[in-house]
């Protein structure tokens, strides 16, 4: 069991220095490592703006611990949180109900603790994704191939944005065999209607596609896999990670890049609109990252 979850099940967490009790409603989010996550910024923002009176906590949880998290006596008053990586597979496998987004995805980032106890999950990545595609390129896909790095949870998401937003064509990359024949089965049975075509990770930087989006793990440096240079003018990369270990990241020339936390704000909102209903305090959760 990871520390954290150690000292919250045993009620030793603290919080700015001082001794945490859950006493009221509240909510984390859960990952290993989670240290990076912004979600507390943008969640204890948006929080505030609404008047409401929940805390947003951040959780270690290692992927052997999650089923211990929900049942343990301090989670009485948890009332939803977010998942983050390598847990949103594990998440969909251990709660009791999906919202169809999430079972058709098999991937969780939100969850919600329904009227009855149980754990109701949710994916609100795939629809921050195609808030940001929207935002950058307009309201429908332009007629180029996408390129997606990964074949993990954030790969799935994105070709289900992609496929909500009319993209013509996606060219998958994976890195392994095992990788590739766990997407392809996921595909059959998702039945998009954007053909997506998979190649090895090795070959990516001779793509010409016009818009690319790594959804690799955070360690994995991506600008190897890119292309030397831009393959056309105004080639939009969405790098969905963050965080200031990334920062001394130097993308190839020409690239339009937006990095992950736009996609954290949009997701995040669709989160907190999930567990809590509209208005979603916009405004609140982008200038928390700005602060």
């Amino acid at each position: 069991m990871s520390d954290d979850l150690l000292r919250f099940a045993q009620g030793e967490l603290t919080r700015a220095g001082r001794p945490w009790k859950p006493g009221r409603p509240f909510l984390v989010v859960v990952g290993d490592p989670v240290g990076h996550s912004l979600s507390p910024v943008i969640h204890g923002a948006a929080l505030a703006d609404r008047g409401l009176g929940h805390e947003y906590l951040a959780l270690e949880v290692g992927p052997d611990d999650f089923a211990a998290l929900q049942a343990s006596p301090q989670a009485d008053h948890l009332m939803g949180f977010n998942v983050t990586s390598p847990l949103k597979e594990i998440a969909a496998r251990l709660c009791g109900r999906l919202t169809p987004t999430a079972a058709r995805l098999g991937v969780v980032n939100t969850v919600r603790r329904e009227p009855d106890g149980s754990w109701l999950g949710h994916n609100t990545d795939s629809g921050g994704l195609l808030m940001v595609l929207s935002a950058a390129r307009g309201e429908s896909a332009p007629a180029t191939t996408t390129a997606v790095l990964g074949t993990g949870g954030a790969a799935r998401a994105a070709v289900d944005a992609l496929d909500r937003w009319g993209a013509p064509l996606v060219t998958l990359f994976y890195h392994t065999e095992p990788s590739r024949k766990a997407f392809a089965d996921w595909l059959q049975t998702a039945g998009y209607s954007v053909p997506v075509k998979l190649a090895p990770l090795a070959t990516a930087s001779e793509d010409p596609a016009g818009i690319w989006i790594n959804a690799l793990d955070r360690a994995v440096a991506v600008t190897p896999l890119l292309p030397v240079a831009a393959p056309s003018e105004g080639t939009l990369l969405i790098d969905l990670r963050y965080g200031s270990d990334l920062q001394a990241e130097s993308y190839p020339l020409g690239f339009q890049v937006i990095d992950g936390k736009p996609l954290l704000v949009m997701q995040g909102g669709l989160s907190f609109a999930w567990w809590f209903g509209p208005p979603v305090p916009w405004l609140a959760m982008r200038a928390a990252l700005v602060d």
